[in-house]
């Protein structure tokens, strides 16, 4: 799916990618817990249009820049 794809249906399309907290094992190891979290391609354009808004950028006009971050930031993909 194309960024111009996505952008077209940014209110249905949905995005996945994972986040990770550490997490303790029944032993009181170290793990790591891996959650998947997904948002419309509407939202994912929103929470980087805040992070480029907090650096001093530029938010207006920039849909598929703001997208093209978002995706490569967290290596997030189109759910099918």
């Amino acid at each position: 799916m194309t960024i111009a794809e996505m952008l077209e249906l940014r209110h249905e399309q949905k995005l996945t990618w994972l986040d990770w907290m550490n997490a303790c094992g029944p032993e009181g190891n170290n793990l790591t817990a891996y959650i998947e979290k997904r948002a419309t391609v509407h939202d994912c354009i929103n929470m980087a249009r805040a992070a480029a808004k907090a650096a001093g950028l530029p938010t207006m006009g920039r849909d598929g820049m703001h997208l093209r971050y978002f995706i490569a930031t967290h290596k997030a993909l189109p759910v099918k």
